[in-house]
């Protein structure tokens, strides 16, 4: 969806930084910025600066910042037009919608399918994984302290022996040579 500068301004001019981020992670006045633990990374010691001034945040320790719908974008994993819909609605200004063009919706469609191919990746992974815990892979995880619970919560994989695996696998869920290629993946 394309939305005029204008708009994408009115929108972020609507939606003060710190009043957003406070609704994420706690901020403390320090002079005149705010400062709280980096939502981004993990850390003891606040490093995560907001400017209410410049109306923009940065955090020393790992570097991310930007301004309120980057923050929305990485913090929430949203796209900018999801992050964009969700602070105009925080700010009660309607969008102007638009459909989009055809090229729009093959690029959207050509988007989601090459994402299921990741999903579909990760999850045939995990499940190599899972099914090689006793073996080589299960051991080495094992002695760095990693446990079930970690390989599950984070989704962790194992790619096998044979290089093709993947390949005969994605193939054998029905994507396309094209679509396999464009993925990164083989």
């Amino acid at each position: 969806m394309y939305y005029s500068e204008n708009t994408i301004e009115e929108v972020r001019r609507a939606n003060d930084i710190v009043s957003v981020i406070s609704q994420y992670i706690k901020l403390e006045k320090k002079g005149g910025r705010l400062f709280g633990l980096c939502p981004f990374h993990n850390e003891k010691t606040p490093s995560f600066c907001v400017s209410p001034d410049n109306q923009m945040y940065y955090c020393f320790g790992c570097g991310q910042g930007g301004n309120v719908i980057t923050f929305v974008m990485d913090y929430e994993n949203y796209s900018f037009t999801e992050a964009l819909h969700v602070l105009a609605e925080r700010s009660g200004i309607t969008l102007p919608e638009r459909e989009p063009s055809q090229e729009e919706k093959e690029k959207e469609d050509r988007r989601k399918v090459l994402l299921a191919v990741q999903k579909e990746a990760a999850t045939y992974y995990h499940h190599l994984l899972r099914e090689n815990l006793k073996g080589a892979p299960g051991r080495y995880l094992a002695g760095r302290g990693i446990n079930a619970k970690v390989l599950r919560d984070f989704g962790l994989g194992y790619s096998g022996l044979y290089g093709d695996q993947l390949y005969r696998h994605l193939k054998e869920c029905g994507y396309s040579d094209e679509v396999l290629s464009q993925s990164g993946l083989v």
